[in-house]
C-alpha cells in the first residue's frame, strides 16, 4: 500500500505549478478638450498661449459653462469609471440676507381651468457662505469623457480662472486657464 501511495503523492507535487500573473502597468491620460459656450454647441476661443476667453454677459448672476475632457487608461475607456476632482482659484461670498433664488410657480387651476402664476417668497440666505465657481467632482463616462460646470459671476471680469482637473488614482492632473472678459 505504501509503495502505491508514494507515486501518487509525488505526482501531485510534481503536477502542481505556480502560475505568476503579471499585471500590465496602467498608463493614464488626462486632458481637457474644451470650454463650451453657454448653449454647449462650440468651444470658447482659445488664444495662442492656450488661454480660453469667456465674455461675461449676465449681470451679477452666475454664468454657466461646461468643461469637457477625457481620461483614458492604456488608451481606452476606464473600467470601472474614474473619479476626477476639479478645483478653481475663484470663489465668491453669498452674504446673510441675500436672495438665493426667486421661485415662481405656474399651473392650470383644476377648478377654473385658468392659467395661474404665483410668486412664492424668495429663498434667503441665513448665513455667509463661500461659493465655489466649479463643481467639485465628476466620473468618466462613455469613451472616458469627463465634464464639469463652471459658474463665474460678472464681478470676476478681468480675472483669470485657473481650473485644475485631477485623478488621484493615477496622480495625474491637467490645468487650463480661462480669461474672464
Amino acid at each position: 500500500m505504501k509503495k502505491l501511495l508514494t507515486p501518487i503523492v509525488c505526482l501531485l507535487f510534481i503536477a502542481c505549478e505556480k502560475t505568476v500573473v503579471t499585471e500590465i502597468p496602467k498608463s493614464y491620460e488626462l486632458t481637457i478638450d474644451s470650454v463650451l459656450t453657454q448653449d454647449g454647441t462650440r468651444s470658447l476661443y482659445k488664444d495662442s498661449n492656450g488661454f480660453y476667453h469667456l465674455k461675461m454677459t449676465v449681470n451679477g448672476a452666475q454664468q454657466f459653462h461646461r468643461i469637457t475632457g477625457k481620461i483614458l487608461v492604456n488608451g481606452k475607456e476606464p473600467i470601472p469609471n474614474q473619479k476626477v476632482d476639479w478645483e478653481s482659484n475663484m470663489y465668491w461670498i453669498l452674504r446673510r440676507g441675500d436672495t438665493v433664488a426667486t421661485i415662481t410657480q405656474a399651473y392650470v387651476n383644476y377648478f377654473t381651468g385658468q392659467f395661474t402664476i404665483v410668486n412664492l417668497p424668495p429663498l434667503i440666505s441665513s448665513k455667509d457662505e463661500l461659493v465655489t465657481t466649479i463643481n467639485k467632482a465628476s466620473y468618466s463616462g462613455k469613451g472616458g469623457e469627463i465634464n464639469t460646470i463652471i459658474a463665474p459671476i460678472k464681478e470676476m471680469v478681468g480675472d483669470t480662472m485657473i481650473v485644475r482637473a485631477r485623478n488621484f488614482e493615477s496622480n495625474k492632473f491637467f490645468i487650463t486657464k480661462i480669461v474672464l472678459e
